[in-house]
């Protein structure tokens, strides 16, 4: 169920490339999904520029490679200063202005307990114009809840006693600096430098006493703190042992825990999903989807030509909008029909079931369905039209698993009953020209930072098929009658083998959608047959790709949701171990 979405719910990510190598990773799909559990909503900034290295004159292609040559080489871990120090995208940005600027050692910065050395909005200002690391998706690149926890026991719960020791000559420049201002000027001309003295006045003295005696204060307290830690972590590695040692799920402490994928209805209240309930609340998308007469002829096809099947059923039809499917499942004798929806199209619906005389069978309610009272506890079909964009934007598919889950009577049928995602290669020159190639020159300029934003974002459209120039590969095979939210997450290994000599200009995804009854209906949204307003997904290359007729590329695509927002989803596609990065939202 999809329509065109102006929806800006989620952050634009500013880059599709990483251009670094890449290896596959061995292993099935789960070991890959694994792997790949860093992903978070990691989008990169194509920048024409390298990134220099923040700690010396060393250049890099990304500044991925660069921010992790500062961790590994210099010792700087941004996602243990984020946690730290609760660092948002425009501190970050002031951080690496300031470091370039005043040029710190890493280990005074990663000793430092505040942000107030880059607190100055004048750090706002780009040392290096154009500098890549600005353009660093931060918050979305470092989650802290992914990253190891810094080790308590090493941490220096006196950073801020020894921000000064570190860098003595900072204490003199505070108060040259103070000396120009006049809140502060009564502090420079109470303090005056003999050789290795300093003299203050005594009211400052005392002031200073008192400020040291709070911290020290504040450094007891956190001593206890760390000693109380200690006795935790010591409680937790006896429970950690007795479990090892009774051979239970412990006896890999070391393996990853696969993350859980959290439901839609969870993630997102009625009220935070209020725009996307109301985008079907407008008649013009119920007549683009009513327009598809591939999809709606399948529909009816699935649910009319197999009136033995539907007889005297109890139907549960989830997302009904106009209600046509649920109009369907009585033409085709269904016993009674009940239609949810959360949006104001059920009014209209309630009105047509009426119009068309069949408010006898079919009820309508309204409300999510997770959260929605119906008048039966069980149903012998459950029938939607859940798809989106790439078969899993949206994340409709969520409501229709639950719906399987609590209502489905042993034996019943979610219709359809099976999807698949394909991907194949495109040459398309024109499109890519003028989507992608635009952007180097406008009336005369260069824009290439826009370029960065188009990549990132994967495009719906149509694309003719003697665009195509590769076989279509299978990644996804979703059984709707067994899988699990889980399953939408997906990590795949695939090749591709080019049908023509040509430019490789984007991957192409579709999907297909089955209904396995005793007469079968299906439909697809390629590019060899019918459109529909799905349309396809195209994720463009950032440099065209020269390829051989008979060449077979291995490729790779992990799709995950967003957690930003649980309708959209991020993937990584990898091509000749280069990885590019996309969102579909």
């Amino acid at each position: 169920m999809s329509g065109d979405s102006d929806s800006d719910d989620c952050d634009m990510p500013g880059l599709v490339s990483n251009g670094t190598d890449g290896v596959p990773a061995p292993g099935g799909a789960g070991a890959a999904l694994d792997e790949e559990e860093d992903l978070g909503e990691e989008m990169y900034v194509d920048s024409l520029a390298p990134s220099v290295d923040l700690f010396s004159a060393k250049k890099f292609k990304t500044a991925e490679d660069c921010l992790e040559h500062c961790k590994e080489v210099h010792g700087l871990d941004l996602a243990v200063l984020k946690r730290r120090l609760s660092m948002d995208t425009f501190s970050y940005i002031r951080f690496v202005n300031y470091v370039r600027s005043e040029s710190p050692s890493p280990g005074f910065v990663m000793s430092l307990s505040s942000g107030a050395k880059w607190g100055d909005l004048k750090f706002m200002k780009p040392v290096i114009p154009d500098d890549p690391l600005l353009m660093f998706n931060f918050e979305e690149e470092l989650d802290p809840q992914d990253e190891e926890e810094e080790n308590g026991f090493e941490i220096d719960i006196s950073r801020e006693l020894n921000d000064e020791i570190a860098n003595p000559r900072n204490f003199h420049n505070q108060l040259s600096t103070a000396s120009t201002n006049s809140e502060d000027s009564c502090i420079a001309s109470n303090v005056t430098f003999e050789e290795d003295l300093v003299k203050m006045s005594l009211d400052k003295f005392n002031d200073l006493k008192k400020q040291f005696d709070a911290m020290s204060l504040e450094l007891r307290e956190k001593d206890n703190e760390l000693k109380a830690v200690f006795e935790d972590m010591t409680k937790m590695k006896g429970v950690a042992q007795t479990l090892f040692n009774s051979g239970g799920e412990a006896e890999k402490p070391f393996s990853k825990t696969k993350h859980k994928v959290v439901p839609v209805s969870e993630a997102r209240t009625v009220e935070e999903d209020h725009s996307y309930f109301q985008s079907y609340a407008h008649y013009s998308i119920h007549h683009e989807m009513l327009s598809d007469s591939v999809r709606t002829s399948s529909y009816r096809d699935a649910l009319v030509k197999n009136p033995e099947r539907l007889r005297d059923a109890l139907v549960l039809d989830i997302g009904c909008g106009t209600g046509i499917l649920s109009m369907f499942a009585a033409e085709a004798g269904a016993k009674a029909v009940v239609g949810v929806d959360c949006s104001d199209i059920i009014y209209q619906a309630m009105d047509i079931v009426r119009e068309n005389k069949m408010d006898d069978r079919v009820k309508l309610v309204k409300g999510r369905l997770e959260e929605t009272e119906l008048p039966y506890e069980e149903f012998d079909f459950i029938v939607s039209e859940w798809m989106g964009y790439f078969l899993l934007f949206e994340g409709m598919l969520d409501s229709v698993l639950a719906a399987r889950d609590k209502y489905l009577a042993p034996g019943g049928m979610v219709l359809p009953n099976r999807c698949t995602i394909e991907l194949c290669a495109i040459s398309d020159h024109e499109r890519y020209d003028s989507l992608v190639g635009f952007w180097s020159d406008v009336y005369g300029y260069k824009m290439s930072c826009m370029r960065g934003p188009i990549l990132a974002d994967a495009s719906v459209e149509v694309i003719p098929k003697d665009l195509v120039v590769s076989n279509s590969a299978n990644v996804l095979d979703l059984n709707i009658n067994t899988c699990t939210v889980a399953d939408t997450e997906f990590s795949s290994n695939f090749d591709l083998k080019i049908t023509k000599d040509c430019e490789l200009t984007g991957i192409l995804g579709y999907f297909d959608t089955f209904f396995d009854l005793p007469v079968p209906a299906m439909f697809s949204t390629g590019p060899q047959v019918k459109p529909t307003h799905w349309k396809q997904t195209v994720f463009y290359l950032p440099e065209k790709l020269p390829v051989k007729k008979n060449e077979t590329i291995p490729c790779k695509m992990v799709c995950k949701r967003m957690k930003t927002d649980a309708r959209a989803l991020k993937v990584s596609l990898t091509l000749d171990d280069k990885t590019y990065r996309y969102t579909v939202d």
